[in-house]
């Protein structure tokens, strides 16, 4: 990809935002808007339902749609080797996160006294980054010269993947 395509570099920045955005919205539950169908009404950001259930997947959809659309609006202004550096840490960070909870969570139960602290994220994620950044500090820089474009396939199959674990329990009771 040429640095001078500002469209490609969106257009990628765009598919990696969406997808990684909105598995984090429906984690944390952040939609923009709530959709209460019984009752007719749309309500701003996360409202508890009324009567009969809310719907914020439309929310989330909004919610991943302005966040890759401005993280997309921004990437087309720094240089290319920056953008494919972050999504690069990006994907470090997420695939350290996921293998160091899911061994703390291990940790936790098989230990035979009580680790209370193994179940926190926010010490999964610290070590996450600092993973992460180790990495991508160490990595080739011939890694970092083009935004490589596979990442928009790369990047929505894993979150495929995070969501399609994240709602497992909906498809086994």
């Amino acid at each position: 990809m040429m640095a001078s395509s500002k469209l490609a570099v969106f257009t990628v920045v765009f598919g990696v935002a969406y997808a990684v955005i909105y598995v984090i919205s429906t984690e944390v539950n952040l939609p923009l808007l709530t959709y209460h169908p019984v009752i007719g009404e749309v309500d701003f950001l996360w409202t508890p339902e009324r009567r009969g259930p809310a719907m914020y997947w439309y929310g989330w959809m909004l919610t991943s749609l302005f966040g890759a659309l401005a993280l997309g609006w921004i990437a087309s202004a720094v240089p290319e080797p920056w953008v494919q550096r972050v999504i690069l840490f990006g994907c470090l960070a997420a695939v350290a996160y996921l293998l160091l909870y899911t061994l703390a969570l291990f940790v936790y139960d098989k230990a035979t006294v009580e680790l209370e602290f193994l179940k926190s994220r926010s010490l999964s994620v610290v070590a996450a980054l600092v993973v992460a950044a180790a990495i991508s500090f160490f990595a080739p820089a011939k890694w970092n010269q083009r935004l490589w474009p596979g990442w928009v396939c790369v990047v929505p199959i894993g979150a495929l993947a995070v969501l399609a674990y994240y709602l497992t329990p909906y498809f086994t009771r």
